[in-house]
């Protein structure tokens, strides 16, 4: 009787185990609202980021950790996100030694096709700003909506589109943002991908922002 009772705890146990590496071998990484752990860093002309994130359940845990690569200087952005059922809710901190923004939202995931996934997004935050010349401080409230549109293939590669816009609130202006990419699956566990980033210009009171491209290369191991 005990030998029955141990082979069934082992069978269960084994059970288990292959339907949570199924399970994780199942995750398309290009999914934003997906829990899993990766280490990886992202390089652009101007910038090398260091990139980690931990998925514990329907927790996740996620900080970035970027360097200019002329003059050192360090930007951050620290995020908790929290996911059930295709609903998610963040807090995101970012910013650099002259600005710091804080952003609270949900992001929602609707399955349209086993390959195709949108995901409507909405936060609300706060950001403080100086001017590394002049020193003007600034301050406003922030709102921004967007859309995540991914197409993830059958072998785990993965395209995005990612357009938003961002209102700032001191200057009355919403500024425009588009983000474009993909990811290549080398192994089950590494991946390459590639982005381009496109912000708008503005050069109103309190958002002063050139209007830029940025190409970014990627590399991610997930464990």
């Amino acid at each position: 009787m005990k030998k029955l009772v141990l082979a069934v705890i082992m069978a269960s146990a084994f059970g288990t185990a292959v339907a949570n590496e199924q399970e994780a071998d199942s995750v398309n990484y290009g999914d934003p609202t997906a829990s899993f752990s990766t280490l990886g860093v992202s390089a652009s002309k101007d910038t090398t980021q260091l990139n980690g994130m931990m998925g514990l359940g329907s927790n996740i845990f996620q900080v970035d950790l970027g360097f200019d690569n002329k003059s050192g200087d360090v930007n951050y952005r620290g995020r908790y996100f929290h996911v059930t059922d295709g609903l998610g809710y963040s807090v995101d901190v970012l910013g650099d030694k002259n600005s710091t923004t804080a952003l609270a939202g949900a992001i929602y995931k609707f399955q349209v096709t086993d390959n195709i996934m949108l995901f409507p997004m909405g936060s609300v935050g706060y950001t403080k700003s100086k001017d590394s010349i002049s020193s003007v401080k600034s301050e406003s409230a922030l709102g921004q909506v967007g859309l995540y549109g991914m197409y993830g293939f059958d072998a785990g590669h993965w395209i995005y589109a990612n357009p938003k816009a961002t209102y700032h609130a001191q200057s009355k202006e919403w500024l425009p943002q588009v983000e474009i990419g993909g990811g290549y699956m080398l192994f089950n566990n590494a991946s390459i991908g590639a982005k381009v980033e496109y912000t708008g210009e503005s050069s109103k009171k309190g958002l002063s922002v050139k209007e830029d491209t940025v190409g970014w290369l990627q590399a991610n191991y997930y464990f």
